[in-house]
């Protein structure tokens, strides 16, 4: 099976300009990324803040320039900015912050029916298309008439996945799904998004730090730090052995009503580097509780833990035993 989204070794270089007496420097964000997305599946992208994650959604959806690799959609390479448009009717973005990414200026009945219009799509009625839209996501078609400061999070999100869904797309990429929720209006918008995935045969990429909303929605998870993927696999493969003491260490940090479930023992040690600093050798080891001299020298290798289970790590083997 062709996978829909197909990412290979892709790199993203930012430009710092001239530094006093040395020629042009560039701040390295992706390095190495691959991965793909199966059609009608999900893919959760997982880490920390600065770990690269909206850097790589950005690229996908061709709004960050590449610095090398390949982006594959549907088999079709995209290389030219002519390539990104031709696809984006089949992609779709859900925003971190639902109510800042609707016009103020705009009626969510305009702010769902907008993409016709940008796309140059010619529907019956802008008033009937917004009335389906958002019966689609569970909200009356009186919402229309509403301006986005009167809606509550729950229904700004909703109105955001109607936008999302509008032009039926193949892959809607969702930048931290129940950011700001309350845990019961949580559970509704995942389970909206599972029901739209079911009904309409879409793909996610779900960009998230939380390992439970990922473990419950998604098919496969790819652990992003410091713009590089260090684990990847299938998400109970993953829950049941992470090869990657990061990823074990995210695990670990789930909030566990219980205390003596806790592990410590795998507690994220710091803050993550800057990129201006990146450690050399593989570049966890100024926080992972098991490096050792290697580590601080020597990237690691991938190493294959298991069917479409994989992990950068120099002792994957080691940190994938225990509980």
């Amino acid at each position: 099976m062709t996978a829909l989204l197909s990412v290979r070794d892709l790199a993203v270089d930012l430009p710092l300009g001239r530094w006093f007496g040395g020629g042009a420097r560039a701040l390295n964000i992706l390095a190495g990324v691959t991965m793909d997305l199966q059609p009608g599946r999900t893919l959760g992208l997982v880490g920390e803040s600065g770990s690269g994650k909206t850097t790589l959604a950005r690229a996908i959806l061709g709004l960050q320039p590449v610095s090398g690799g390949t982006l594959r959609f549907d088999g079709a390479e995209l290389r030219r900015s002519a390539d990104f448009r031709a696809i984006r009717r089949r992609t779709a973005l859900m925003f971190q912050d639902a109510t800042a990414s609707l016009s103020p200026r705009m009626t969510v009945g305009e702010a769902v029916t907008e993409p016709f219009v940008i796309h140059g799509i010619r529907i019956a009625s802008r008033r009937g298309k917004a009335a389906e839209l958002l019966a689609e996501v569970g909200l009356p078609a009186e919402m229309a008439a509403r301006y986005p400061h009167e809606l509550s999070g729950g229904q700004a999100r909703r109105v955001g996945v109607a936008r999302a869904l509008a032009l039926k797309p193949s892959l809607v990429i969702a930048d931290e799904p129940t950011a700001g929720l309350d845990v019961s209006v949580q559970a509704e918008i995942l389970n909206l998004m599972a029901d739209l995935k079911d009904r309409h045969g879409l793909s996610y990429l779900v960009i998230t730090h939380n390992l439970a909303l990922v473990r419950h929605v998604a098919d496969r998870i790819a652990v992003l730090y410091l713009g590089r993927l260090v684990e990847t696999g299938p998400t109970r493969a993953i829950f049941a052995g992470p090869g990657h003491p990061y990823t074990r260490s995210l695990i670990a940090a789930e909030p566990k009503p219980d205390p003596r479930q806790r592990r410590t023992d795998l507690a994220i040690r710091g803050e993550i580097p800057g990129i201006l600093r990146r450690p050399p050798g593989c570049e966890f080891h100024t926080r992972c509780p098991v490096a050792r001299d290697i580590c601080r020298s020597a990237a690691p290798a991938l190493h294959d833990l298991g069917p479409g289970h994989s992990v950068r790590c120099h002792f994957p083997e080691t940190t994938s035993k225990g509980g």
